[in-house]
């Protein structure tokens, strides 16, 4: 139960409270909580590959988000999803999977940018590059604990362990990759795990974030800017949102490997953005 699966909400920001995104956005967490397999059709391709596609019901925001997989003999998964057009005013928080792997994958490298968290509204001062830290070092502790650690615009992420094996996913030739990866579940940093934030729990502080025994990725088109022109009252501007009247797509590989090095890495991401 830990494979990747929808995600459109974000852990509440200081500037997300400020203009009220847990009332006027909140079907899209609904969404995320609530969504439904309604569909799940296969077929067999050449070369021993699967062709997969699972369909999802939205409530809250009524409409369909729909992933087709497409699993390959050398164990390669290619992943394409595409959220549907809603009628629900409220922008899209976040358009995404997230999914968890063993706390041993713990080794992060990228090539995107950072090495900073940065978000599509802030990412002036963080450059695209080739990064490497443990995933422990993503973390951003602040004093109320939000959304945090995130990244744009990378062209491959891998997670590694200490034998150098793990998952490297490579963006689809149309996207990058937005992400976060940390050793805290999303519902961590949010104020409340429910949809009534009346009573949310506003007091927590840095001391109640702990470690946990997992990596949680999240492996997105992106989130909406972080803040408006003022941290009370505006949303972020209309060009760092998301609408929900549009329909939003994006694509990436999952593909598996043993003992790899930067240059296959580099590699691999060229070839497979190549036949997407």
């Amino acid at each position: 139960g830990k494979g990747p699966k929808p995600n459109f909400w974000r852990a509440m920001t200081d500037n997300d409270f400020g203009n009220k995104m847990q009332n006027k956005n909140i079907a899209w967490k609904r969404a995320s909580l609530e969504f439904k397999v309604s569909n799940v059709d296969y077929k067999t391709l050449e070369n021993e590959a699967i062709s997969m596609t699972v369909s999802y019901n939205l409530p809250g925001v009524e409409t369909t988000f729909v992933s087709n997989y497409t699993i390959n003999g050398n164990g390669v998964i290619h992943i394409k999803n595409t959220l549907n057009e809603a009628s629900y005013e409220g922008d899209i928080p976040r358009i995404g999977m997230r999914m968890q792997v063993q706390k041993s994958y713990d080794n992060l490298s990228y090539f995107g940018r950072g090495p900073h968290e940065n978000y599509q509204d802030r990412k002036a001062s963080a450059f695209v590059d080739l990064y490497t830290s443990k995933v422990s070092e993503q973390y951003v502790p602040y004093i109320r604990p939000q959304d945090n650690g995130y990244k744009t615009d990378s062209r491959w992420i891998l997670l590694s362990d200490e034998n150098n094996n793990g998952l490297l996913f490579v963006s689809g030739s149309e996207n990058y990759l937005s992400f976060s990866a940390l050793h805290m579940e999303n519902e961590d940093f949010d104020t409340t795990s429910g949809l009534d934030y009346k009573n949310s729990d506003k007091n927590k502080h840095t001391i109640d974030i702990k470690e946990k025994d997992l990596v949680q990725l999240n492996i997105d088109l992106g989130q909406r800017g972080l803040g408006g022109d003022d941290s009370w009252w505006s949303k972020p501007q209309e060009k760092y949102q998301f609408k929900g009247n549009q329909k939003h797509s994006y694509s990436f590989y999952m593909i598996p490997f043993n003992n790899k090095t930067k240059t296959d890495f580099i590699n691999l991401s060229k070839q497979y953005r190549s036949q997407d």
